[in-house]
Order: structure tokens, then sequence, then C-alpha cells
């Protein structure tokens, strides 16, 4: 008799055992394909790698996009952005209305970021990892606020007012593009 209820338990533990690995392959799946449909958004939006892998991280998006606008070369514009400010990627400045201006490295990096992907939301996430590219490197997450408080502070004084970063609730920033017209 005891062996029996050995046999049944055995026989139920495995029937769940093969629905557990039949829900893992499942959700394995959904998850492959939602970071196809992600890569696919990417490349339409923003211009970011046309593939990603199921095992790459979104947050990793950042990075990979920069690497692959950096590795196409010639196809850069010289400077991002248009309108009243620019970013010279090879001089590595920031120029308002021509003038530059003086930031930080940190400063440059955040906002070299916030262009390649103007008028898309850039996440913390997305800037801490462009920032720090070792997980044991990373500070506190709300250095990016600061960041992103001394860069707004620095453009307002250089273009006389004009908001370039907008914040967008719960979800990251937008650098905008702002011309002549529209910051009077």
């Amino acid at each position: 008799m005891a062996d029996d209820t050995i046999s049944a338990r055995l026989v139920e533990v495995e029937t769940l055992l093969e629905k557990s690995r039949k829900r893992f392959e499942e959700g394995s799946k959904f998850a492959e394909e939602a970071h196809a449909m992600v890569a696919e958004l990417q490349q339409q939006l923003i211009g970011a790698p046309a593939r990603l892998g199921p095992r790459d991280d979104a947050d990793d998006v950042a990075s990979k996009l920069l690497a692959s606008l950096k590795a196409q070369g010639s196809e850069l514009p010289p400077t991002l952005c248009g309108g009243r400010m620019s970013v010279d990627q090879v001089q590595r400045l920031i120029r308002i209305d021509g003038h530059p201006i003086a930031i930080t490295e940190m400063e440059y990096r955040v906002l070299e970021l916030l262009a390649f992907a103007r008028n898309n939301v850039v996440t913390r996430t997305m800037l801490l990892k462009h920032l720090y590219r070792r997980s044991d490197d990373q500070p506190q997450p709300k250095i990016i606020d600061v960041f992103i408080s001394k860069l707004r502070k620095k453009l307002r004084l250089a273009s006389g007012g004009a908001e370039f970063i907008e914040t967008i609730p719960q979800r990251g920033w937008i650098l905008r593009d702002l011309d002549n017209a529209s910051a009077a």
C-alpha cells in the first residue's frame, strides 16, 4: 500500500514538473518575441541596432545604439541636434547659438545620449549604463538627477531661458530640438 502511494505521488510530481517545464518554455518564447518587438520598435524610432538577442537587456540598448551609430562613421552628422543647440562629437563640445558652453565630461556624456535619442525618452537606467559600464561602478541612481539638473541650468543660462530637456514623469527625459523661432 505504501509503495502505491509513493508511486502515485511520484507520477504527480513528474506531471507537475512537466507542466512547469512547458510553462517555462512558453514564457521564454514570449520573452524572445517581446525582445524582437522592442528591437523592431527601436530600429524604427531611433535607428537602434536591427537585431537584439533574446538575452540582451533592454537597458543595454543605449550602449548598443551608440556603438552602432558610431560604427557607421561617415553617416553620422558632424553635429547632433538642430536649431539652437549642437553637440559636436569630434570636439566633444556643446554649442548654443554657435557659442560653446562649459560642461563636465559626465554632463557631456548625458547630453550625448540624449542627443542621439533626441525626441525619444531616455531612462535613468539607460543613462546609468551609458555612464558607468560596469555594474559594480554604478553610484546611486539619483546621480542622474544631479547631472540633468546641472545641465538644465547651464543650458538655460546659455540660451536665455530655453528648456531643452523635458522630464517625462516615471519614465525619463527627452532632449527637444529647439529652433530660434520656437525659443522666442
